[in-house]
């Protein structure tokens, strides 16, 4: 099976993994109790998706390393091939290695976590509050370490290794998830189960060459440069977790703020279920119906980002808006067909998994997936946007989404209606900042570039 045949099924398993382990919460624990550990996991991923940017950032830079090296390579066998395979010159600055950074990423997180955990851990545990906050620290201090290891991975273009590192983490997790189940477990158990897959990358490393090797490679820029690209790459992902991951949460918050006139019953019976789009719904319907409605496109985009990126790294000279148009237009082709089975048999799904209270309407459902579409876009314009080392832009287009999207989330109104034009009009606009930075990117302008790049290097200046 070939790298990207793995990629896909590694994305399979990781989406379908993770709602196994809260469907096996559900039944395990008693509500109290599952609520304090959706809360712990749920903050979790958030903040693992803030470090996020260092795989990105690894990612990107490890793949232009490895480019560049190709390029120069190909330039020096076409100038002289007897010094094709010579040491290149010594240059002014030494290349970073990501896996080194990430150490003091680690350090600087659990420091951070732990200091701040007398804040945090009584909002989203009632017990062992000592215990959850070392747990989050060493979890994220782990996850900083698989983050740079996956971008090395990633970079290197080994997607075998890389599918292997997302199967081991979730199913480390689901296995896990299991026994709890089966040994009735307490909440310490399910808070260890949380950060536990974050140990994947030390189990790849010791039985895996290649990934020990990876672990090697370096950067094309030096640290001082590294850091400032990583810390604004883990600034975009931080806000793509709120957009992304953490939405229905903040749906949550503003239903429970904005209650007047926005259509929110605290049950719903089956005598109120209705077609219209401003039809009465319960705040957790429409927090699952965000939830379920970005699935299928969401997660495992989130899982090709990195491939992604390395493909526009590799290909930035060929027109980045002309090389996009295909996937997008895929994409949103994909998004349609998924809007019209959501208003079809949305509504069905919803009241039979769940139960009459979560009914939302076959319109709302609709809405809220071409939302998730435009979200889908929104993340593959970013990757792209990063790849050609747009890094500002990159951080305005998702900052501009998140802020948008939970502004409106705040304004009065049916709570149907803001949740899907909050999703909408942030990722739009997100999309714009993106393809306004990814225009000023001609193919004439990057092949000029690199051509002038190349009769340097080739002048030994």
């Amino acid at each position: 099976m070939s790298g990207f045949k793995w990629l896909t099924l590694a994305t399979v398993v990781a989406a379908v993994g993770s709602f196994a382990v809260l469907l096996i919460s559900a039944k395990a624990l008693p509500n109290a109790v599952n609520l304090q550990f959706v809360a712990y996991w749920g903050l979790f991923f958030a903040l693992t998706g803030v470090l996020g940017g260092l795989m990105q950032e690894t990612t990107r830079a490890v793949g232009a390393a490895g480019a560049a090296a190709a390029e120069a390579a190909g330039a020096s066998q076409v100038a002289d091939p007897s010094r094709a395979s010579s040491p290149a010159a010594s240059t002014k600055t030494v290349p970073a290695r990501p896996i080194f950074v990430s150490f003091g990423v680690a350090a600087v997180t659990f420091f951070v976590m732990a200091a701040s955990g007398p804040l945090w851990a009584p909002l989203v545990v009632k017990e062992h509050t000592g215990l959850a906050i070392l747990l989050m620290a060493a979890g994220l201090a782990l996850y900083s370490m698989q983050a740079t290891t996956s971008g090395l991975l990633s970079g290197r273009e080994l997607w075998g290794p890389y599918a292997a590192l997302i199967m081991i983490d979730i199913l480390v997790r689901v296995v896990l998830a299991v026994v709890a189940w089966y040994l009735r477990w307490d909440i310490v158990a399910w808070l260890i189960i949380t950060i536990l897959g974050t140990v994947s990358w030390l189990l790849l490393a010791a039985f895996s060459p290649a990934t020990r090797h990876a672990l090697t490679a370096r950067a094309d820029v030096p640290v001082r440069r590294f850091i400032p690209l990583m810390l604004t790459a883990m600034g975009a992902s931080g806000a793509s977790a709120v957009l992304v991951t953490g939405f229905p949460t903040i749906v949550k918050i503003a239903g429970e703020k904005v209650s007047e006139s926005s259509g929110i019953v605290t049950d719903l019976s089956a005598s109120q279920h209705s077609g219209a789009f401003t039809a009465a719904v319960t705040i957790t319907g429409i927090a699952y119906a965000v939830t379920l409605t970005r699935a299928p496109l969401l997660m495992p985009l989130e899982k090709f980002q990195n491939a992604i990126i390395v493909h526009f790294v590799q290909h930035r000279s060929e027109g980045v808006l002309a090389a996009l148009a295909k996937p997008l237009g895929a994409l949103v082709a994909f998004g349609a067909f998924g809007s019209a089975l959501a208003w079809l048999i949305g509504p069905w799904i919803m009241t039979v998994i769940l139960d009459e209270s979560y009914y939302v309407t076959g319109p709302v459902l609709a809405a809220l997936t071409l939302g998730a579409t435009l979200t889908a876009v929104l993340m593959v314009t970013g990757s792209v946007t990063l790849a050609v080392e747009q890094h500002r832009m990159y951080l305005l287009g998702w900052l501009a989404a998140t802020v948008i999207a939970c502004g409106v989330l705040f304004v009065p109104g049916h709570l149907s209606i803001r949740t899907a034009a909050a999703i909408a009009l942030g990722s739009a606009v997100g999309i714009v900042i993106h393809i306004l930075a990814l225009k000023q990117l001609s193919p004439r302008e990057t092949l000029s570039a690199s051509l002038s790049d190349d009769a340097v290097s080739q002048s030994g200046v």
